[in-house]
């Protein structure tokens, strides 16, 4: 009788959870490529979500970035919209965000030449954005990006961004050599291989040695005439993916990366973009597309895409300072096949990951949820998980945010093989509470618990 009432009680909240749990697609399946998906709660509770759209990415210039509302309690999204479009340039990456005035902010990147090194980030602001359609844009303004010190005659020999490259990659090696090549057989005699090309071309775009020009090195009062290297690499080609974090209700951290230049960096403002400073650029294996998360003592850490040589891992890097500085970028446990990721810290200070939890592919897309701030994510979900083999839907890229009612909302690509013009963004929404009861029960998900009580009904 006990065993029942408890298989009861688990079919009960499943059940519930069931009906508390919505997931739409926001527009028709299509034949044009949709990705980089994007989610804010508004403050009347209505959804609103953007994507870039078109032929292609980089290389196509009929990119833009599109837009659908979600109305509060509804599962239907409107008819898609244009939020941003520069003609005749792809607009890649969006993200969505409201900062602590209440004000609405889109970020993105322009590609100017058809190569990721071209990419000029962006933002628009809109205090009018709960009406029909795009918002109202009240403000457009260029990050430009300016880490290091001045190079008004050139980059000098004692620069600052050079020299933090260079002590990020004089870290990381200390780090392979007493971590990650003990516990990787066979991973050093590659990176033997390819490591010191990997880090002279990372140094040298740093010293700007693809632009070298006439210059002055200014030393003790001294102008010596050189030639010398200019940053057109390390101010240009800074990317956007995942929503910036917003700390203390002041301060603007947004994560950018380079894929010309394989790292990470964070930008920062104290007066809603008036004014910009530039982290230390993060050195790992190909970190990228950071997600930020706070720990309870203010530790930020921020988790990293892997889009470098094996172990395919997420990666994570920490700051101390707000932000300002962080630290090299090491492994964690969890699979990451080279695909874009989410985290928000929730508000009871849980994190929460959407990830696709594979070193191959991104068939399946997971929750999963950490009490511990990331030491140990061992109750997870499956949002999606395909296997079929080559049919299979790539569900992957996703979006995170928690709502002001405790709901969890993702966005993520939803690409279908199994058709033609099988591309949309998809939306899933499910209670905070609602999964945390459903994987607390000894690390089972709800598919686990729905087994289990169809087994028992068998017996």
């Amino acid at each position: 009788m006990g065993r029942m009432f408890v298989l009861f009680l688990l079919f009960a909240e499943t059940c519930v959870a069931a009906r508390q749990t919505n997931e739409s697609i926001v527009f028709p399946y299509q034949e044009l490529h949709v990705h980089g998906s994007t989610l804010v709660e508004l403050p009347n509770g209505d959804l609103l979500s953007a994507w870039f759209q078109g032929s292609g990415e980089r290389w196509a210039d009929d990119v833009a970035i599109m837009g659908a509302r979600l109305k509060k309690g509804e599962t239907n999204w409107s008819a898609p919209f244009t939020m941003a479009d520069v003609p005749g340039f792809p607009d890649i990456n969006p993200m969505l965000f409201m900062d602590s005035r209440g004000k609405l902010w889109l970020m993105w990147y322009t590609v100017l030449a058809n190569q990721w090194g071209s990419s000029l980030p962006k933002y628009r602001i809109s205090s009018d954005f709960e009406g029909e359609g795009a918002p109202v844009w009240e403000w457009q303004e260029v990050l430009h990006v300016k880490p290091g010190d001045k190079t008004e005659r050139g980059i000098q020999p004692d620069d600052k961004f050079v020299k933090g490259i260079n002590q990020q990659f004089d870290e990381y090696e200390k780090y392979l050599e007493e971590v990650l090549f003990p516990e990787n057989p066979g991973l050093k005699e590659r990176y033997v291989s390819e490591w010191p090309e990997f880090r002279k071309m990372v140094d040298g775009l740093a010293k700007g040695e693809n632009y070298i020009r006439s210059g002055r090195i200014e030393k003790e009062g001294e102008s010596i005439e050189a030639k010398l290297g200019y940053p057109v690499s390390r101010r240009m080609g800074w990317q956007t993916k995942n929503k910036p974090f917003i700390l203390n209700g002041e301060r603007l951290i947004v994560p950018l990366y380079s894929d010309r230049m394989e790292c990470t960096l964070f930008a920062i403002t104290d007066d809603w973009g008036g004014n910009w400073q530039f982290s230390n650029p993060v050195i790992g294996g190909i970190g990228i597309q950071a997600a930020i998360a706070i720990k309870e003592d203010g530790v930020l850490v921020a988790y990293l895409r892997d889009n470098g040589p094996p172990p395919q891992r997420i990666q994570y890097t920490e700051s101390i300072d707000n932000g300002l500085s962080w630290s090299i970028a090491r492994d964690t446990e969890l699979p990451n096949p080279g695909a874009g990721f989410d985290m928000v810290t929730l508000k009871n200070g849980d994190w929460l990951l959407v990830y696709n939890h594979t070193e191959e592919g991104r068939h399946n897309l997971t929750a999963a949820l950490s009490c511990d701030e990331g030491k140990t994510w061992k109750w997870r979900k499956h949002l999606e998980n395909d296997l079929r083999g080559e049919e299979a839907t790539r569900s992957h890229y996703p979006a995170v945010i928690e709502g002001e009612d405790g709901m969890v909302h993702v966005v993520y690509s939803f690409h279908r093989k199994d058709r033609t013009a099988g591309n949309t963004i998809k939306w899933v929404s499910f209670p905070i509470d609602g999964l945390k009861n459903d994987i607390h029960l000894k690390g089972r998900t709800w598919d686990d618990v729905k087994k289990t009580v169809l087994e028992s009904n068998r017996l």
